[in-house]
């Protein structure tokens, strides 16, 4: 059995490796004057997420937080069967864009709603169309960062990626890159036209869309807007409605 000085030194010599890897990061970072590229930002995101793993494990593990079916999820270590459609539904109605600041309040589950629009008039293959819906539903256990703020946080896209594979796993979508290009494309340019439209008077290019997202219906509430495309779509358990 391993004793409390082992489990302390062990825990020492994961740090100790960690802090050189860093290092060996910011060298890197430091000896060019180039953009970070997706290779160097993936590296520091598997450091990020080495050293959450070892501050879970010297906190006794990942914290667990309550969801408004009544169960609860570990956002960090997730199941995919702790995933669940309703909960998704109901927290993406309530998280605003734009950290709450544009002209209104615009819901995730408005913006996905659109992008799996966009998908579809793109021609995406089925499962590219339901992850276009998909694609922020870790917002609902991991809430949101801005953009530009995300950029320079690799731990927390490290986790959004991990939690992003269970939601796929979750709903059994089976994903090519070039559906992942797409739903990555449909989303930055569904994102740019909302940009435009929230702030007009922020230099934003309008860019030209597939699907009008005027035809969204705006009659009703933004959880049965998406609870409805998710029927249409087939994806899963489209959740009890009491929720």
């Amino acid at each position: 059995m391993e004793s409390f000085d082992d489990a302390d030194a062990a825990l020492e010599s994961q740090i100790e490796r960690l802090e050189g890897e860093v290092a060996t990061l910011e060298r890197t970072i430091r000896a060019t004057d180039e953009e970070v590229d997706a290779e160097l930002r993936a590296r520091f995101e598997a450091v990020a997420g080495e050293l959450q793993a070892v501050l879970a494990e010297s906190n006794g593990g990942h914290g667990v937080i309550n969801t408004r079916t009544g169960g609860t999820i570990t956002p960090l270590a997730a199941d995919p069967d702790d995933v669940s459609l309703a909960d998704i539904a109901h927290a993406l109605s309530n998280l605003t864009r734009f950290t709450g600041h544009g002209m209104e309040f615009y819901s995730v589950a408005r913006h996905v709603v659109h992008v799996s629009y966009e998908v579809e008039a793109r021609g995406g293959s089925p499962d590219a169309i339901r992850w276009g819906l998909l694609h922020d539903a870790t917002e609902a256990y991991i809430a949101d960062v801005p953009a530009p703020v995300k950029r320079s946080l690799p731990g927390y896209t490290h986790a959004e990626a991990e939690l992003a594979a269970v939601v796929r796993e979750a709903f059994d979508l089976d994903l090519s890159s070039a559906d992942e290009r797409l739903v990555d494309a449909a989303d930055s340019d569904v994102g740019r036209y909302e940009l435009a439209k929230h702030f007009p008077n922020g230099g934003h290019e309008e860019p030209t869309l597939e699907y009008d997202p005027d035809t969204l219906k705006t009659d009703g509430d933004d959880k049965t807007l998406f609870l409805e495309r998710t029927r249409a779509l087939d994806i899963g358990d489209a959740g009890s409605s009491r929720y």
